[in-house]
């Protein structure tokens, strides 16, 4: 029965798999360290890092993206490679194990998503009061 469920799981696209609580949908970032996007009715937002799937809310995400740019400010020594850096997730018990050079990968992704996040909020804004 599992092997049915994943052989079907397999022949839908990962989008569909995925995102299916969210109806419709804006990819903000997509690369090859994973992707983020957000539903524009109750912008909610995902993200895909590695093997893991995190749901944020506008608030969560803006935390997580400090949490990860501190984070990533932080001097390292020669252990790049070494998945050393601890990252709370909103879920309870739940971290991501990263290394640093990971931390200042999700750091670039959310940096960029955010600036993307304020251009939307200008555009919502201007629109909303222009009505």
């Amino acid at each position: 029965m599992m092997n049915k469920v994943l052989t079907a799981a397999v022949k839908r696209p990962l989008e569909a798999q995925i995102h299916r609580p969210m109806c419709n949908y804006q990819t903000l970032y997509h690369g090859a360290a994973g992707y983020i996007i957000r539903c524009p009715h109750c912008k909610g937002i995902q993200l895909a890092f590695g093997t893991t799937v995190v749901n944020l809310d506008s608030t969560e995400f803006e935390c997580f993206k400090k949490m990860v740019t501190l984070l990533a400010d932080d001097q390292y020594s020669s252990t790049e490679n070494k998945k050393m850096i601890c990252l709370p997730l909103p879920a309870d018990h739940v971290m991501m194990l990263v290394t640093p050079a990971e931390i200042i990968a999700l750091a670039n992704m959310a940096a960029e998503v955010q600036a993307l996040l304020d251009v939307y909020d200008i555009l919502e804004t201007s629109a909303s009061s222009a009505d």
